[in-house]
């Protein structure tokens, strides 16, 4: 028998053993998929909140605007919508981050695909920013700003969660 064929011939038992092993093996511990979620939506949720918050308070005010004369109280809104977005998006971040890393690393494999995440952290984060809109008194600027804030800083994250690699930790 040649070499090659030697090395390439395995019992089976000793063959169904290292599949099981490299399936153990390949998947990372609970607590690194958790962490990962919570680096996600801690990190990236607050800055991606700090920049479209200033943003969706540009839409806002001009969709309450009636007079169209408020260019030079603009700037203040936008740095003020932006600040606001800050804890907005820690909040959304991690409403969002957690349950989609778990949920796309240990049940649904469709939410692997960054495309379906990034979908699916859009509708989560929709949903966050409604329960957010039930409990407070709200304006119409305040539904545009929550609408565009939460539908995006969740399908951001959303997106990076289930592309970020617990091999980073």
């Amino acid at each position: 028998m040649s070499e090659r064929l030697k090395r390439n011939t395995v019992g089976p038992k000793v063959a169904m053993e290292s599949k099981t092993e490299q399936q153990i093996s390949n998947r990372p511990p609970f607590y690194k998929e958790v962490l990962v979620a919570l680096l996600v939506g801690g990190l990236l949720g607050p800055l991606v909140g700090w920049f479209i918050g200033t943003f969706a308070t540009f839409f806002a005010v001009a969709t309450v605007d009636t007079s169209r004369n408020a260019v030079a109280g603009m700037r203040t809104s936008a740095f003020v919508g932006g600040l606001i977005g800050i804890p907005l998006g820690l909040l959304f971040g991690l409403a969002v981050s957690l349950p989609l890393r778990l949920m796309s690393a240990r049940a649904m494999r469709l939410l692997r695909n960054p495309w379906a995440a990034t979908l699916a952290g859009c509708l989560l984060g929709w949903c966050c920013g409604y329960l957010l809109l039930v409990s407070w008194s709200h304006s119409s600027g305040s539904v545009v700003y929550i609408v565009i804030h939460s539908t995006v800083v969740g399908g951001v994250v959303g997106g990076v969660t289930v592309i970020a690699k617990p091999k980073w930790l």
